[in-house]
């Protein structure tokens, strides 16, 4: 998926469908084959975490990048920053950037919150190719 066709999944979902892309699709985890919203992990299974709007979960999804190759920076949409003048963010927005130098991947992100931000920001990164 390109970048836009990611953001606008993920704008028409409700919450729990996005923890569940991110449960899949960036944690790796698989869907329950009996229970709709559920997860499995191991013979378990259960709500995936709220990776949308818990930072801790988020911070998951961030080692979970790391362990997939990306550096990462998290920040703040500023009067200075030129995204804002842009456009592109509004002040006090809330960023995520994931990148790979290497591979000139540059991902970024601008969010009401910065879970939010982390993980539209590692489903964009998926469909950059990084799985070789």
């Amino acid at each position: 998926m390109t970048r836009d066709e990611v953001i606008a999944k993920w704008d028409e979902m409700p919450e729990w469908e996005r923890n569940i892309w991110i449960a899949t699709d960036v944690m790796g985890l698989e869907k329950s084959r009996v229970r709709a919203g559920w997860i499995r992990v191991g013979n378990f299974e259960h709500y995936p975490k709220n990776y949308c709007k818990d930072m801790s979960a988020a911070w998951e999804v961030i080692q979970k990048m790391k362990s997939k190759g990306f550096s990462f920076t998290l920040g703040e949409a500023s009067e200075k920053s030129g995204s804002v003048i842009l456009g592109e963010a509004n002040l006090g927005d809330q960023m995520c950037n994931f990148h790979i130098v290497t591979k000139n991947i540059f991902i970024h992100v601008f969010k009401e919150t910065m879970p939010g931000a982390i993980c539209l920001a590692a489903l964009i990164a998926q469909g950059e190719g990084i799985e070789e």
